[in-house]
């Protein structure tokens, strides 16, 4: 008998959808926030401006300038100052000038909450499903189409379920947790699927650790990374607007392509060699080598637990001689948070640098780009050949304490944790 129950995704869909009696391939539907940074708003300014199109809602928009944040070049100054000239025209609600990247910036603003359906010009939208909302990126000419209207064209997902079991060890987090679901799957594994995360640990995951997850449902191909909203959803959603939230969740006979089973008690640190965020192997099993450059942030895992873990490896140590660790907290928020608890000082004090919260070398942007003979342990999201910076430059991914033991070591390998340890 066929399963009549819906998904997450299911029924954030039906619940935006323009026409309930739409039964197409394609869904015509409404959003309830638009996400926009300066190097992809700026491609669809001039033909906006040509069509004589008005945003449909300015208090649903949020923009940010985040990848020339501050600009490093001539050319990215003036990218910039016509995004936020198009901005200021229009009176957009939420212009954050210099506050971080937009992922955070989303999770961070109350339009993002349980059951809301986001779109945004940047593929790591999907981060705002840490919240258990559908939030997924899409090309510039599509984000001109949804700021002038308010909807979307939207094909329904098949849905992949991914429950977690038991409890992480304390050496592991988020970061490990997707990269072992990169291992299992691999960069086409939830191509077009939406990913559905079911929190079963023994020991919540954290909200941080959830948006690590969601941040790199995309790397596996996911249209959607999105966790069954719980007490953690909403006492985190309490905390930022002052009340808790209604939560939307999947129904008991919900149909799932898929099950994927996770033991998280079972879970070692891991890392991705290059050039793959799926070339993932247990630390344990990592040939030695030396690192030059170590880098903690990003929208992927530049949040304030990533930060406290990093303080916690390195604190009354010194980083590697021949190693550069450059720090950029994903917001301003949580850089003064990071000030606050002290985790600034203990980093600064071990040797590692603190960049102003953007994107920076996560994308080869600026502030920690990589030369040539460069190799880098970084706890952004891909690794890609020449993503960072050079052609010939190396990427691994690992999570921010790995990133830390690496820069305080000079090098990877499987000695920057005694086998065993990070059990529970």
């Amino acid at each position: 008998m066929k399963a009549s129950g819906r998904t997450i995704s299911d029924k954030i869909i039906d619940a935006h959808t323009v026409d309930p009696d739409d039964t197409g391939l394609y869904r015509e539907v409404r959003v309830d926030a638009l996400l926009g940074h300066d190097a992809t708003i700026a491609l669809l300014v001039d033909e906006f401006e040509r069509r004589g199109l008005e945003i449909w809602d300015r208090d649903r928009v949020i923009f940010t300038n985040d990848h020339f944040s501050p600009p490093a070049t001539i050319e990215r100054a003036d990218i910039s100052n016509k995004f936020l000239r198009f901005a200021r025209k229009r009176a957009v609600t939420h212009l954050m000038l210099d506050r971080g990247i937009c992922h955070q910036l989303l999770v961070e603003n109350p339009l993002c909450t349980p059951g809301s359906l986001i779109v945004g010009a940047d593929s790591h939208t999907v981060m705002a499903g840490g919240l258990g909302a559908c939030a997924t990126g899409m090309g510039s000419t599509d984000i001109l189409y949804a700021l002038a209207t308010g909807t979307t064209w939207m094909q329904r997902p098949a849905t992949v379920r991914v429950r977690f079991h038991g409890s992480l060890g304390r050496y592991c987090n988020g970061r490990d947790v997707v990269l072992e679901l990169l291992r299992l799957l691999g960069e086409r594994g939830a191509r077009y699927r939406s990913l559905e995360f079911h929190d079963l640990a023994d020991r919540a995951l954290s909200q941080d650790d959830r948006f690590a997850i969601s941040n790199m449902a995309v790397e596996l191909g996911a249209k959607f990374g999105v966790f069954v909203p719980d007490d953690v959803t909403a006492a985190y959603c309490a905390e930022r607007d002052g009340h808790r939230p209604a939560l939307v969740t999947p129904d008991p006979d919900a149909p799932y392509e898929r099950t994927v089973d996770i033991d998280l008690s079972a879970l070692a640190p891991r890392i991705a060699k290059p050039w793959s965020p799926g070339n993932v192997v247990s630390v344990q099993d990592l040939e030695p080598r030396p690192v030059s450059v170590a880098f903690l942030g990003s929208c992927s895992s530049g949040r304030l637990t990533d930060i406290r873990d990093a303080a916690e490896e390195v604190e009354g140590k010194t980083v590697h001689p021949d190693v550069r660790f450059v720090v950029i907290p994903a917001s301003v928020h949580v850089f003064q948070e990071a000030l606050l608890a002290g985790y600034v000082t203990t980093l600064t004090n071990a040797g590692a640098v603190f960049n102003h919260s953007s994107c920076g070398p996560c994308g080869g942007i600026d502030k920690g780009v990589l030369g040539a003979d460069d190799v880098c342990v970084s706890t952004s999201n891909r690794n890609f050949r020449g993503r960072m910076g050079h052609w010939e430059s190396r990427t691994y991914l690992a999570s921010a304490r790995t990133v830390a033991r690496a820069a305080l070591a000079g090098h990877i390998g499987p000695d920057l944790y005694e086998a065993g340890s990070w059990g529970s």
